[in-house]
C-alpha cells in the first residue's frame, strides 16, 4: 500500500501543492510552527476523514478559506486508487475515484499507523482511544464492524436522552422503550465484545512474536469486558449476561442519568513487565508499548491482506532517542512506507535515493531537498 502523491489546498497553513513521496521513506523536515505536521495531518484525514488533533473538521480550514480539499493516489497491489475529502462551512465529502461515497464505504482505502505525542499520552490515560484503536483494527479485518459500531453509538445516545427524561418522568412508556433499546444494546453489544476479544488475541500473539532489542519489555494488551462480562463466552452467552446486567442496573442508571451497562465501557489494559502502563510506565515504556502495539497492528493486517499500513511518526527525534529511531526505522523501511517528521533530520541514518526523498517545510510550503 502506498500513497504516491498528495494534493492539498486550503488545509491548515499548507500553501496549495501536489506533493509526490517515496514508496519507503519519506522525511519531513521544519522548524517548529511551520507546517510539518499539518502535512501528516493531511495524509491522516485523506485516509481516515479525520484529524488525530482535532475532532471538528471545520478548524482544519485555512483561516480565509471557504474550504480545504486533501486528495491524493493510492496504490494497492498494482492498481490506482484516487481519494479525496473535501470539507466546506456546509459540511462533507468523501470521493473514491471521483465518485461521493459514504463513510463506510469511504473507510479502509489507505490504512496507516500514527505515532505522535498525542496518541502516547491518550494511549497512557484514555481508555476511549485504546477502545478505539482496536475497533480501527477491526475496522479492516471485518467491515462490518463500523457499522455495528455506528449503530451501537446511536443507540446508547438514544437510551441516554431516556434515561435523562426517565429520572423526572418515569411512565411504563418509558420502561417499555428502556426494554427495546436495552434489547439492541444487548445484541448489538454482544458482537461487539466478541469482534473485539479475538482481534485483541490476534494481536496479543504478535507481541510476543516482537518482543526484542527493540522493545525489550514484556509488553501485553488485555480486554477487559465492561461489567464483569464473560468476553471469551458464546455469542447467545454474551448477549445473555449484557441482558442481566443491564437488567440489574436499571435503577442506578436512571438514577445517573446515563447508560452503565455495555462495550462502551470496555477497557484495553496495556501492560509493562505484568505492570498496567496507565499507572507504572515510565514514559520511555509509554512510548515503547505504542509502537509496539502498532507494529503488532501491522502484522495482524499483514496476515489478512499481504501488505503492511502506512506508518505516521510526528517529531520522531522528540519522542525517541537517536538509537531506537532508527532502529524503529530500519524495522519499518524493509515492510513499508513512511512519513517521519523532524526539526532534526541529520539525527535520522537513512537510505539512498530512490527509496529516500526529504522535504522541508517553511511558512506552510513544501519543498523536496536533493538528496
Amino acid at each position: 500500500m502506498i500513497l504516491n502523491c498528495l494534493t492539498v489546498s486550503g488545509f491548515r497553513n499548507l500553501a496549495e501543492q501536489s506533493l509526490p513521496f517515496s514508496p519507503q521513506l519519506n522525511i519531513i523536515a521544519g522548524s517548529n510552527g511551520q507546517g510539518k505536521t499539518n502535512l501528516l495531518e493531511a495524509i491522516h484525514v485523506l485516509a481516515l476523514s479525520r484529524s488525530f488533533r482535532t475532532h471538528q473538521s471545520r478548524d482544519l480550514i485555512r483561516h480565509g478559506a471557504v474550504r480545504f480539499r486533501v486528495s491524493g493516489t493510492l496504490l494497492v497491489k498494482n492498481d490506482e486508487c484516487q481519494l479525496a475529502v473535501e470539507q466546506g462551512k456546509d459540511g462533507k465529502s468523501l470521493l473514491v475515484n471521483g465518485s461521493k461515497r459514504d463513510v463506510f464505504d469511504y473507510l479502509g482505502r489507505l490504512h496507516m499507523a500514527t505515532f505522535a505525542s498525542l496518541q502516547i499520552e491518550q494511549f497512557k490515560a484514555e481508555p476511549e482511544y485504546r477502545r478505539r484503536l482496536v475497533d480501527r483494527g477491526l475496522y479492516h479485518l471485518q467491515p462490518s464492524h463500523l457499522r455495528r459500531m455506528a449503530l451501537y453509538s446511536r443507540i446508547v445516545k438514544q437510551k441516554n436522552s431516556l434515561l435523562r427524561e426517565a429520572a423526572s418522568v418515569y411512565t411504563k412508556a418509558t420502561a417499555e422503550l428502556l426494554d427495546v433499546w436495552d434489547q439492541q444494546i444487548a445484541e448489538a453489544g454482544a458482537k461487539i465484545i466478541q469482534a473485539r476479544q479475538l482481534y485483541v488475541e490476534r494481536v496479543r500473539e504478535k507481541l510476543k512474536v516482537q518482543t526484542n532489542g527493540f522493545t525489550p519489555e514484556a509488553l501485553d494488551i488485555k480486554y477487559l469486558a465492561a461489567n464483569e462480562i464473560s468476553s471469551t463466552a458464546s455469542l447467545e452467552d454474551i448477549q445473555s449476561q449484557l441482558s442481566n446486567r443491564l437488567t440489574n442496573h436499571r435503577e442506578r442508571e436512571i438514577r445517573l442519568r446515563r447508560s452503565l451497562v455495555g462495550p462502551h465501557r470496555d477497557e484495553i489494559l496495556a501492560e509493562v513487565d505484568g505492570n498496567a502502563i496507565q499507572r507504572f510506565a515510565s514514559a520511555g515504556q509509554q512510548r515503547s508499548a505504542l509502537l509496539a502495539f502498532n507494529l503488532a497492528q501491522m502484522e495482524v493486517y499483514f496476515d489478512a491482506y499481504g501488505e503492511y499500513p502506512v506508518f505516521l511518526i510526528d517529531d520522531v527525534d522528540s519522542e525517541l532517542d537517536a538509537q531506537r529511531m532508527n532502529q524503529l526505522l530500519r524495522v519499518l523501511e524493509s515492510k513499508t512506507q513512511i512519513f517521519v517528521t523532524t526539526s532534526k533530520p541529520k539525527l535520522i541514518q537513512a537510505g539512498s535515493e530512490p527509496l529516500l526523498r526529504q522535504f522541508t517545510v517553511v511558512s506552510g510550503r513544501v519543498q523536496r531537498i536533493e538528496v
